[in-house]
């Protein structure tokens, strides 16, 4: 049975869940967006296990695991700037993102 992760590596797991969540919100990822969330997860130290898991819902159009957001709510603004990197890195911002943002900032219990 593998350890459990340290908390940091949780909640960085958490976070490349959510990113994954927005970047198909508008039903469709670009390469921008996937290569954006690699970054993302390479800087976190993410391990390639979980992020295999994630990405093969992504290949086979499994459903996403849904974020933890209890662990998302202990660092609200490295969740929200990792969030801005990523809708702004494609240089296409849709409504549904914008409002994904919105609603992020809301379950995170961020003011607008």
């Amino acid at each position: 049975m593998a350890a459990p992760l340290p908390p940091e590596s949780q909640f960085h797991i958490e976070v490349i869940k959510l990113l994954l969540q927005v970047a198909t919100s508008d039903d469709r990822v670009t390469r921008e967006e996937i290569d954006s969330i690699i970054d993302t997860a390479r800087g976190f130290s993410v391990p390639l296990t979980e992020l295999s898991v994630l990405t093969r819902c992504l290949h086979e159009g499994h459903p996403l695991p849904p974020p933890d957001l209890s662990v998302l709510r202990e660092d609200p603004k490295a969740v929200l700037e990792a969030v801005h990197a990523l809708v702004i890195g494609d240089g296409h911002l849709d409504e549904s993102e914008i409002a994904m943002i919105r609603q992020i900032r809301e379950l995170l219990g961020v003011a607008p």
